[in-house]
């Protein structure tokens, strides 16, 4: 045996210590690349038209960036009423995802498959009232098992050259499982309540949401608590129909070029005044202002807006909470 098992436990410890010792970097510049677990990024002080950051995997097992927004104030997107769509002019591009606004205290989780990620913002405007805080992630899935010494030669034969090395080595013991969103979710909320927003939403201050956005919203369910409580605080999204607000008439089967077509989709939920009602999609004004919904699992919801814009298209603020029983 080459350690005593109550000495190599202790040495990982030691390891996870000093690997989060120097696990963060406190602020990216513009052009820069980190490797570190936790990286934060602040807006230059003299904007620039474009600040590209670099993330490069810390080790093999990283598999998600959770991007967190601290801070996000960029100019809110224009309208083009001959195209009839919103354009983001300074925006942020993350994965699949372009925005622009106001989204502090937003977040997302972005694949990370690729050796490196690319974090752009692009702020043609120059505007001093650019802002944002960032606090980007890395996170690790498990690695499949294997023997414990499958993991040793490298460290023992001294291949290993810096501490991200080490992370490969040990990264069986030291990840991020309760931390990771669940397979295809984009957001994932978890706490046991919490307030759900689309992006760029202010209520009342005339925002709208990006065009083309399509995202899965999931939230952390455990087996003590099965069953969730909506409750809607704003709801307003474009229809086809002005009458018409929940499945076909905002998610129909047959697709239609120009037909409005944003929708949120909540399944498994049924209106608590009225259970026998139970729609899938809901669009334009088919949730009300402290309308209560009640689901159970999963705790999934998906959001889908088309290229058009419309005036309607402000949003929605939805509160949540999971309950053991209703």
């Amino acid at each position: 045996m080459l350690f005593p098992p109550k000495r190599f436990m202790l040495f990982i410890f030691l390891v996870a210590s000093f690997e989060k010792s120097v696990s963060q970097i406190s602020n990216l510049q513009c052009g820069q690349t980190s490797r570190f677990k936790r990286t934060i990024l602040r807006s230059p002080a003299q904007p620039s038209p474009t600040c590209q950051y670099t993330i490069r995997r810390q080790s093999k097992h990283v598999c998600q960036l959770h991007i967190q927004f601290q801070k996000f104030e960029l100019q809110q997107p224009i309208v083009d009423r001959e195209m009839n769509t919103m354009i983001c002019s300074d925006s942020f591009t993350a994965g699949r995802f372009t925005l622009c606004g106001e989204n502090t205290g937003q977040h997302l989780y972005i694949p990370f498959e690729a050796t490196v990620a690319m974090l752009n913002f692009n702020i043609p405007s120059r505007s001093s009232q650019s802002n944002w805080h960032l606090i980007v992630e890395q996170l690790e899935c498990p690695p499949a098992p294997s023997h414990l010494a499958d993991g040793l030669p490298p460290l023992l034969s001294g291949v290993l050259n810096d501490i991200f090395d080490l992370r490969n080595v040990f990264s069986r013991f030291i990840n991020d499982l309760d931390s990771l969103a669940p397979a295809g979710c984009d957001q994932y909320y978890t706490q046991p309540t919490g307030l759900i927003k689309s992006f760029n939403y202010r209520d009342g201050l005339g925002t709208y949401y990006m065009p083309n956005l399509k995202y899965t919203i999931c939230i952390k369910q455990t087996a003590a608590l099965q069953n969730i409580e909506y409750t809607v605080k704003k709801f307003s999204l474009s229809s086809e129909l002005l009458t018409e607000y929940y499945n076909d008439a905002c998610h129909p089967i047959v697709y239609t070029e120009g037909r409005q077509s944003d929708y949120l989709m909540m399944p498994n939920a049924h209106f608590a005044d009225n259970a026998a009602f139970q729609p899938t999609y809901y669009c334009g004004q088919g949730l009300t202002t402290g309308q209560v919904l009640i689901g159970s699992a999963p705790f999934i919801m998906h959001f889908s807006s088309d290229g058009e814009w419309d005036s309607r298209e402000t949003g929605f603020g939805i509160e949540y909470r999971t309950k053991g029983s209703i």
